[in-house]
């Protein structure tokens, strides 16, 4: 079991604790074993060769196995103290590991935040760069069963080119540019036997930007009796604009 980060000073004063228990039990024992040399030095003087170090080994063989334990202690404290060094290693890299994790969240929130506000300043620049439209009523003829709708169409500003102008699919007006207060007629002329009914109205044009777009328009025109044509308030615009298909802005 790996002992808690608290526990690594006790386990150092133990283990010099530990070292220096052996070695007064070593200067304690080397001292009792002098004496012990000294009272029987005449035995001693007189032993063979082979008895002195049978002697010997006996003697200091209690110290040799004191000094093993010892090492076999302090070895497992030691192995003890790595391991705590390499579970505080990994502590650190999981705290780095965590703090980088939030870094890359907050600079995740900063870029989202970033876009965000980013895609806000074009999609008001976008809309800055969209002329103000505006289709007014400009009265009509009638001779005989041909019957002709005029209407104004003028900009706002701010300019706009390529301009282009539909209804009911077919192109009523092209310029390359329409400056702002410009007013423009468009025709719309019904011959004996059209059936009169509301045109849809799409202006395709490059805005200030260059890019190209579209307004729409509906214009609800209906014929009352024999003789009389009139228009049912003014068009509806769209609210804002709308990308033109790519189809169709390739003209």
């Amino acid at each position: 079991m790996i002992e808690t980060p608290d526990q690594i000073a006790p386990e150092i004063r133990s283990a010099q604790k530990l070292y220096r228990w052996g070695v007064v039990c070593s200067v304690a024992y080397l001292v009792a074993m002098g004496g012990y040399a000294l009272s029987v030095w005449n035995l001693m003087i007189a032993m063979d060769p082979d008895e002195f170090a049978t002697f010997l080994s006996g003697a200091f063989a209690p110290l040799a196995f004191l000094w093993l334990v010892l090492g076999f202690r302090q070895q497992g404290d030691e192995l003890r103290n790595s391991a705590q060094a390499l579970w505080l290693q990994g502590e650190e890299l999981r705290n780095s590991v965590e703090q980088q994790r939030r870094l890359v969240e907050v600079s995740r929130e900063q870029l989202s935040a970033e876009y965000a506000e980013r895609l806000r300043i074009d999609a008001e620049q976008d809309k800055l760069a969209q002329p103000r439209l505006l289709l007014s009523q400009a009265g009509g003829t009638r001779s005989g069963g041909r019957v002709e709708f005029r209407y104004n169409l003028i900009c706002g500003g701010p300019a706009c080119t390529n301009v282009i102008v539909r209804s009911n699919e077919k192109i009523v007006m092209r310029k390359p540019l329409m400056g702002v207060a410009e007013e423009n007629t468009l025709r719309f002329i019904y011959e004996p036997g059209d059936i009169v009914g509301p045109l849809d109205l799409h202006v395709n044009y490059d805005d200030s930007h260059g890019r190209r777009r579209q307004q729409s328009f509906v214009i609800p025109v209906v014929e009352h009796g024999d003789d009389k044509i009139s228009n049912l308030g003014s068009p509806s615009k769209t609210p804002g604009y709308e990308k033109l298909d790519p189809a169709q802005s390739a003209e």
